[in-house]
């Protein structure tokens, strides 16, 4: 891995920090890394000083050069491979990472790539977080927007670092740095700090009617328990019109093992927020949503519009991240709108599945959402509503919030023992 330290100064030098690149231009917008961050690019989501230790913080964790565990098939380079495979390769296809497929991944988006620090790299990111105090902390405590964000950045790193079980010195100094941004939970459930509604959605999807959606708890996989993610999610359905069923009646039938086929036009929406560590060292789950996906199930009595959807069968997606430094320049004031909307074809580095796979957004959404090659057809690619998952209409809106901060606690308990521990080991 190369040193993000040292790819900041390398920007520096080259006076990179004087000329600010737009938001559209850190992203490769065609060819074969379409959607991977460019190398050239200047990264300020917290600051607009380049060397902030804010930005530092985020650009050892967010910006990583590696070569990646697995290849996705979906790839324009792995098209030979993908159509020697037959069909399915295009998602389930994949070759082990080799140097040849070195990139520079991660950018400022939701996909960590960092699994571990070199002891230089390690020296560094302390420095950095050692450097949250004082008048610079004080700063940055001026912008919720900043210390709930920059707080998740610092637990998610600590989160992974768990998982990977490296650089056990790291975890201390990161669970201080998190504690020193905490805030009050009145201040962090600020409806200010919202920044998505579902009336948002009329300016990118009309033919999503808010007043129609209704919210299902469900039994979540670990993709969606906050005490992994460290974010709270809630997923609101819209049912056809013309099915002539009632979704509280569908979602009865399905805890009784006697749901239909899922009819076209069902839709979902997803969003994802962040949970914080507030003050008193309890979690709150803020109004800070970063991630919004759409999902529609076109059906397959058109072959052609069928073919068109990101899963090439019937299901389509709209994928919408917010970035940090959207935040910062409006000032908190911002929309759906705002968010970044995804490409299918875009890259990314994901580790879903606990390796980091290099695929496209549309490959990695078709393996749990296809409605052909899996033995659930009749689900439409929504694994939500299987009887497992005990899908019911949600009880209270704040049901989701309150799970992820029961489940958020768990993370809590496991890093302060871990850093615990690692301080005394190394006294």
């Amino acid at each position: 891995m190369r040193s993000a330290s040292r790819l900041l100064a390398i920007a520096a030098s080259l006076g990179i920090a004087a000329a600010p690149i737009t938001a559209q231009q850190r992203w490769i917008e065609n060819g074969p890394d379409r959607g991977l961050p460019a190398p050239e690019a200047a990264w300020r989501p917290y600051d607009a000083d380049l060397a902030h230790p804010a930005n530092r913080i985020f650009a050892s964790t967010f910006l990583v050069e590696l070569v990646p565990a697995e290849v996705g098939a979906a790839l324009p380079a792995e098209a030979e491979n993908a159509t020697a495979n037959g069909a399915d390769a295009r998602h389930f296809g994949k070759r082990p990472g080799e140097e040849r497929a070195r990139r520079l991944f991660g950018g400022d988006a939701l996909q960590l790539p960092r699994e571990s620090f070199s002891a230089a790299e390690s020296k560094e990111l302390i420095a950095a977080l050692e450097a949250l105090q004082g008048e610079l902390l004080a700063a940055l405590r001026t912008s919720t927007f900043a210390c709930v964000w920059l707080q998740n950045d610092i637990l998610r790193l600590a989160r992974r670092l768990l998982d990977t079980d490296a650089n056990p010195e790291l975890l201390a100094p990161l669970l201080g740095a998190a504690r020193r941004l905490a805030l009050p939970r009145a201040q962090l459930l600020d409806s200010a700090l919202a920044t998505f509604s579902p009336k948002d959605l009329a300016a990118v999807e009309p033919t999503i009617d808010p007043a129609r959606l209704v919210e299902v708890e469900r039994r979540s996989t670990r993709l969606f328990d906050a005490e992994r993610t460290l974010l709270w999610s809630r997923v609101f359905f819209q049912w056809p019109d013309t099915d002539g069923r009632d979704f509280a009646d569908e979602l009865a039938a399905i805890a009784k093992g006697e749901a239909s086929k899922v009819p076209a036009g069902t839709r979902a929406v997803l969003v994802q927020g962040i949970v914080a560590l507030d003050d008193r060292g309890a979690p709150c789950a803020t109004p800070l949503a970063i991630d919004v996906r759409l999902q529609q199930f076109v059906g397959a009595a058109d072959p052609a519009a069928a073919k068109a959807t990101t899963t090439r069968d019937g299901v389509d997606f709209r994928v919408f991240w917010l970035a940090r430094e959207t935040l910062r320049t409006k000032g908190g004031a911002v929309t759906l709108r705002d968010f970044r909307e995804f490409d299918d074809e875009d890259q990314v580095l994901f580790r879903d599945y606990g390796s980091l796979k290099h695929t496209t957004i549309g490959a990695q959404c078709t393996l749990c959402h296809r409605v052909s090659g899996t033995p659930e057809p009749e689900l439409a690619g929504f694994p939500l509503l299987r009887k497992t998952a005990q899908p019911r209409v949600a009880s209270s809106p704040t049901a989701r919030l309150e799970l992820a901060e029961r489940e958020f606690v768990k993370f809590l308990a496991a890093l302060a023992s871990a850093a615990k521990r690692n301080s005394v080991t190394t006294r």
